[in-house]
């Protein structure tokens, strides 16, 4: 039994057909999914696909990458109503992305902008007791540390807190599960120069660890270069259980346990 902890059956290509697509990941085991939101109408999708899909629970944010001016900071008021329905258990995508950001005037402003969105959102999250799914890309190093910086610097108690697809240096896992993080394993743990990842995987504890698509991005290794879609994560997990010695059963457990009990198993 598998829970796909990250899934955008809220965007396309999957969103037009998603009744397909999670009767294929059924046939594989997936007996849950966490639809994931990235802005107001991403996160709007999400719960209504909750509404009518019992299987299907949603979160609710805006990731990094929706903060190019002050002004959309605004948006961030419409988390709390969002947040008020009761399939939501999350909120996420949050986070930090200065993968394709410089060091330009223009981009340090846009990476002010998501650390003070990132820092509300966590904020808002704390507000209502409820887990966060931390988005950080970063080809240099910095984006995983502001990340530390700004969790450690909220009072959210101890509610979870999730590492969507897990990257980064092992200085920035090894401080974050220090602080309490679960970790994301996604279908780019698959692939040949995925060293960083395996590193991560091999340095959490088993009570750490959960499983995730993406979909539909970050396909599995055999299906590089195609839409990656929710059923791939079978592969993944195969892939998993060959690098660490978990059971589905414990993952499962890691699952119920980050989302406070509250996915529909």
């Amino acid at each position: 039994m598998i829970v796909d902890t990250h899934c955008h059956y809220n965007l396309e290509p999957l969103f037009d057909s998603w009744e397909e697509h999670w009767q294929k990941a059924q046939a594989i085991g997936v007996i849950a999914s966490v639809v994931v939101g990235t802005d107001v109408d991403s996160s709007s999708r999400a719960i209504e696909l909750a509404k009518q899909n019992p299987h299907f629970v949603a979160t609710v944010g805006f990731h990094p990458n929706f903060f190019r001016t002050q002004e959309q900071l605004t948006e961030l008021s419409k988390l709390d109503a969002l947040i008020l329905n009761e399939s939501v258990v999350a909120v996420g995508e949050i986070g930090l992305d200065y993968f394709r950001l410089s060091d330009s005037a223009t981009d340090v402003e846009i990476k002010e902008l998501q650390k003070q969105a990132f820092r509300e959102q966590l904020e808002i999250a704390a507000k209502h007791s409820l887990p966060v799914c931390i988005h950080v890309r970063d080809k240099q190093e910095q984006a995983y540390f502001d990340v530390l910086e700004i969790l450690s610097s909220v009072e959210r108690g101890n509610v979870p807190f999730i590492l969507h697809c897990i990257s980064g240096p092992i200085a920035y896992v090894q401080k974050a599960l220090e602080l309490g993080a679960y970790i994301g394993v996604a279908g780019n743990s698959t692939y040949p120069k995925s060293e960083a990842i395996k590193n991560a995987i091999a340095l959490a504890p088993i009570d750490r660890i959960l499983l995730e698509t993406d979909a539909p991005f970050l396909p599995p290794q055999t299906h590089r270069g195609q839409v990656c879609e929710p059923y791939m994560i079978a592969e993944t997990a195969t892939h998993l259980f060959s690098e660490k010695s978990i059971t589905a059963d414990q993952i499962l457990s890691n699952t119920q346990a980050a989302f406070l009990d509250k996915l529909p198993l």
